[in-house]
């Protein structure tokens, strides 16, 4: 008994550390599998450990504001109150870019989640709070003489970082009102922020489809005709059901732009969106005629799609499918292996820094519910970049991912070289960065392509590229123009009116092998970058300068230290002037020309591989 005991002992204690190990390899597996998928999303902690340590900021921060009004009416009398002011003005809003970019992004990565859209409508008060409170401090340096805040600058050094922001501020001292009209205006922001949050807590959450926005994107490319009509049809009938609604937020949208622009004493809104970057309409004006006047190559290129696709008339679900069918897919961990060599001919530094970004949780990758949809990269100051992708293993995702990285490079190197007034850079560079990343990244992928299939993949897609930033940005930007001049003429915006217009331009740009489906006229009202005031136009410019910096970029060294420059230079000059000393006049149509020339390069390319070779 005693034998058969020990024995029992035994067995049931080899049996208990089998039994360990193996619950052991299964919570090491679950937790590897955490820290896996874990890599793949943000890192927050990186701007607030929690969110105890954001509400701490936030009540720091709204017991700091009223501090700010010390210093009313005494920014003439010395630079050291001048400097005080702008200084602790530049602090509070650190702070609050930094509450910002926290809730917004807690918000994006789950949509559905209440706490985070309540701590957005707190900081989003705080904001308008923190704008009113400083509004007087623009007023009163507008009334201190011009000569006086030179001397200010030349006796107090550390007001020389403030010089180029002190030469704007009077550049547009005539379309600045009185303190107390100022903070009206201030005090409105919220308000006027209605029709774009209206517009996003639709599209985030109250519109109704069974397709995540990464989806959607995948079924489109679909070589499945029908797959892609029903995808396209789930998706565009979610917006035409609340047509009326969403044609309200735009008109909202358009009539607080207008009346911005007209309480500032400019001719237009559109004037006045442009002279904040000290940009001339003529430039915008001679961008949307320069396409104009060359649209023979889009309408080329929608004829090609109707040949090799075999169909009678190109629909929109037709324009995204490649043409040249590949089924070539390409996971995250080798997209970020074709970006460090797409990127290479920006210098080792460039790519060391864009590689510890990927490797440490800058980007939060992956399509998931309650996710936002889309793209973008955001950071403050103080932390560094963030990217939002929904990444989807297309070539599309490996655009996007480099695209998005310019933009984080971008803020990197300007928060690294500039103080915090001068680094902010305004879209018009932004989308310049963005793009240039993109252009090497399909220059390098056609340069290295393994096979005829791979090669034709990889040029249709620097063609849709060309195709997405500038003609279909600019049929954007003519859209956005002419909706702000009707209103202007005391025109209303109904849903009517605004799918008659988008319906108009669909043709005249994509031409007579295009075919204007009913349900496609309702295409403006899923762009939200129509809440962004004159802002797509910015993707046509930023091609054309990008795509003229890559050739530079590509063939003298020099080039590639203008442009890290540039990269650097963030909002310290106007941005025509940082193009100009990176290489790029953009007050010259040149570029524009450049880059649609390069279109149709690559499109001639494109037609000899698909139509006159097997």
């Amino acid at each position: 008994m005693k034998i058969k005991h020990k024995f029992l002992i035994i067995l049931i204690l080899i049996i208990s550390i089998a039994s360990f190990f193996n619950f052991y390899e299964k919570e090491k597996t679950v937790f590897n599998n955490i820290n896996e998928d874990k890599k793949y999303t943000w890192n927050l902690n990186d701007i607030y450990i929690n969110d105890e340590d954001w509400e701490k900021d936030y009540k720091k921060l709204e017991k700091n504001i009223n501090k700010i009004e010390k210093y009313k009416g005494k920014l003439s009398r010395s630079s050291k109150y001048l400097f005080e002011a702008l200084n602790n003005r530049d602090n509070l809003n650190k702070t609050l870019e930094k509450l910002y970019a926290y809730s917004y992004m807690k918000k994006d990565t789950d949509t559905n989640n209440n706490k985070y859209l309540s701590l957005c409508d707190k900081i989003s008060y705080l904001s308008v709070k923190l704008n009113s409170k400083t509004s007087f401090i623009e007023t009163e340096i507008l009334n201190i003489p011009k000569t006086t805040i030179d001397k200010f600058i030349k006796e107090n050094e550390r007001l020389k970082d403030y010089k180029f922001y002190l030469e704007n501020l009077f550049r547009v001292k005539n379309h600045l009102l009185s303190k107390d009209e100022e903070r009206i205006l201030s005090l409105s922001r919220a308000m006027a922020n209605s029709p774009e949050k209206i517009y996003t807590l639709f599209r985030d959450i109250d519109r109704k489809t069974n397709l995540t926005p990464g989806e959607y994107n995948k079924i489109l490319r679909n070589d499945n005709r029908e797959t892609r009509k029903k995808a396209f049809e789930e998706e565009f009938k979610s917006y035409k059901k609340n047509i009326n609604v969403l044609s309200g937020t735009l008109s909202g949208e358009v009539n607080k732009n207008i009346f911005y622009s007209k309480a500032r004493d400019y001719k237009s809104a559109l004037q006045a969106s442009l002279d904040s970057d000290n940009i001339d309409v003529s430039l915008y004006n001679n961008l949307i005629n320069v396409v104009n006047n060359n649209l023979k190559p889009l309408h080329k290129y929608v004829n090609l799609r109707k040949k090799v696709l075999n169909i009678d008339k190109v629909h929109y679900y037709d324009m995204y499918v490649p043409i040249s069918q590949s089924d070539l897919e390409i996971d995250y961990e080798k997209a970020k292996n074709i970006l460090y060599g797409a990127l290479s001919p920006l210098g080792e530094k460039y790519i060391d820094d864009l590689r510890y970004g990927l490797n440490n949780r800058w980007v939060d990758v992956y399509s998931k519910e309650n996710k936002r949809g889309g793209a973008y990269s955001w950071g403050t100051y103080d932390t560094h970049p963030f990217v939002l992708l929904n990444y989807n293993n297309t070539l599309d995702s490996v655009s996007t991912l480099a695209h998005e990285m310019g933009h984080a490079m971008n803020s990197y190197y300007s928060s690294k070289k500039q103080n915090y007034i001068n680094y902010h850079y305004p879209i018009f560079t932004a989308e310049v960065a963005s793009i240039t990343n993109e252009a090497l990244l399909f220059e390098y992928l056609i340069k290295n392509a393994k096979t005829k299939g791979e090669k034709l993949h990889f040029i249709e897609g620097y063609i849709d590229l060309i195709r997405g930033s500038i003609y279909t940005q600019v049929m954007y930007a003519e859209f956005e123009k002419t909706i702000h001049e009707k209103v202007e003429k005391g025109e209303a915006l109904t849903a009517d009116a605004l799918n008659d217009i988008w319906g108009k331009l669909m043709k005249k740009y994509y031409g007579e092998d295009f075919y204007v489906d009913e349900l496609s006229k309702v295409w403006w009202s899923r762009i939200p970058h129509f809440y962004s005031n004159f802002y797509v136009y910015k993707y046509a410019t930023g091609c054309s300068a990008g795509i003229t910096l890559v050739q530079n970029i590509l063939n003298d060294e020099k080039s590639k230290e203008k442009y890290l420059e540039f990269l650097a230079s963030g909002g310290s000059d106007y941005p025509i002037n940082i193009l100009k000393k990176a290489g790029v006049d953009l007050s010259s149509t040149k570029s524009v020309f450049n880059a649609l020339k390069k279109f149709e390069n690559l499109l001639d390319e494109l037609e000899e591989l698909t139509i006159y070779t097997n």
